[in-house]
């Protein structure tokens, strides 16, 4: 008994209040306040629409996500590799934020102008019908202020207010639940007017984040070449996340065009239970980057890596719970007729999750402490064809079931060589100091 006590007092109480454990705390409450909203605003509107006005509205979303993933280039979490390290140089710090600052709304405006101008195309490619025009049209708007809203974040999270960042996760979510509520109560919930809740809550969210990040950092000349440094980083970065975005997103998007938008939307009923351990993921990988990006000394981060595999473990065991009681779990959240077809899918789904989660060690590894982006690229690529060709195979065959089969080899493969590649770069950085 004395022993496990001192197990408890020298290893776990550490671990459990450490620096890094309490900011992950912030930002698991913030974002876990807006999973629980976002799972409440998702349980409403399948509950208040058909499937196939929900199968388009996922539709929808998903390529706004799509789009604001691939506009982001790397920039956001190449500010976490490049800002922490450069908070006492306060001129190039600034320098830094500004020129991605001015680089981001650039993308940001481009993209959004290409968009609108040919959202006629595009919504007789995506959804085989020019009816739907002007609801991409709408998209397109609320795509550039969550471009710029998520800009903002990256800039908190990399100068470590997890604070901020978690106040903007819940409310943003809280402001689209009460603003579907006001829609059900005047009887307005139409597909459109959804849409525009998304240009609301997005605005507000981008411009709260904006007075959050101060607008000092505009006041400060660009230092000749941190452009160019930054870009050169962030190159290898975007590529990854904007090929991971794709893979991720293709889901919804090639079932509506390769089924209908009913097998679309049963399939999104699962889906969006799942979507709170991207959010999970990406806050646990939020605040172990400042940590990692800063770290020199290659004996403090192995005992760092341990802790955040160990807290990885922790969040993939929920899985396993929820695979178990997937079906009574979806039947009493939307009843026998939308949530019983989709229980199938919520398990592999699941499944596949537990893949996805499992590369935060190996990914956030090889980004902030190895410095070699170039892992993640790599295995965007392989992520993509798995998921592109393994739709292609899979969805004719299997359906809505086939997306999330194509997801689980994607996530399976691509964990298996992440950690193999990062680890393999790890081991040979440790050596090499060793023999110095």
């Amino acid at each position: 008994m004395k022993r496990f006590n001192k197990i408890i007092t020298k290893h776990l109480t550490p671990l459990f209040l450490s620096k890094t454990a309490m900011n992950t705390y912030m930002i698991f409450v913030g974002n876990g306040l807006s999973a629980f909203l976002a799972f409440v605003f998702t349980v409403t509107l399948v509950r208040n629409v058909s499937l196939a006005d929900f199968g388009y509205f996922s539709a929808l979303l998903s390529f706004m996500m799509l789009v604001t993933d691939v506009s982001d280039t790397g920039i956001g979490s190449t500010l976490s590799a490049f800002l922490p390290p450069l908070e006492d140089d306060k001129k190039r710090f600034f320098s830094i934020l500004k020129a991605a600052f001015i680089l981001q709304t650039i993308i940001a405006l481009v993209v959004t102008t290409v968009l609108f101008i040919f959202s006629y195309a595009i919504a007789n490619i995506l959804f085989h019908t020019v009816k739907l025009d002007l609801l991409v049209k709408i998209t397109t708007l609320a795509i550039f202020f969550n471009i710029m809203g998520t800009f903002f974040t990256y800039v908190l999270s990399a100068r470590q207010k997890f604070l901020q960042v978690a106040f903007l996760s819940a409310f943003s979510s809280l402001m689209r639940v009460v603003l579907l509520v006001c829609l059900i109560l005047f009887s307005m919930v139409f597909l459109q007017n959804v849409l525009w809740i998304h240009v609301f809550y997005l605005l507000i969210t981008a411009v709260i984040a904006f007075i959050f990040v101060d607008v000092e950092f505009l006041k400060f000349k660009k230092i000749p070449g941190e452009l160019r440094k930054f870009v050169s980083f962030s190159y290898f970065i975007g590529i990854a996340r904007g090929l991971t975005a794709i893979a991720s997103r293709l889901d919804v998007l090639m079932l509506i065009a390769m089924t209908n938008p009913v097998q679309a939307g049963i399939y999104s009923t699962a889906s969006r239970i799942i979507s709170v351990y991207p959010l999970l993921t990406g806050s646990f990988s939020t605040v172990i980057a400042p940590r990692l990006s800063a770290a020199t000394d290659h004996k403090s981060i192995n005992k760092y890596i341990y802790k955040v595999i160990f807290a990885t473990f922790g969040i993939m065991s929920t899985n396993v719970f929820l695979i178990i009681f997937a079906r009574p779990f979806m039947i009493t959240l939307f009843g026998t007729d939308k949530g019983g077809p989709a229980v199938t899918v919520l398990q592999l789904l699941l499944v596949a999750m537990m893949f996805f989660v499992g590369s935060i060690p190996s990914v956030a590894l090889s980004i902030y402490y190895l410095r070699k982006p170039f892992i993640i690229t790599f295995n965007s690529i392989l992520q993509l064809i798995i998921v592109a060709v393994g739709n292609l195979v899979f969805i004719p065959k299997y359906g809505r079931l086939g997306p999330a089969v194509s997801l689980i080899l994607a996530f399976g493969i691509t964990l298996l060589l992440t950690s193999c590649m990062s680890f393999y770069y790890y081991a040979k950085t440790g050596n090499e100091k060793k023999s110095i």
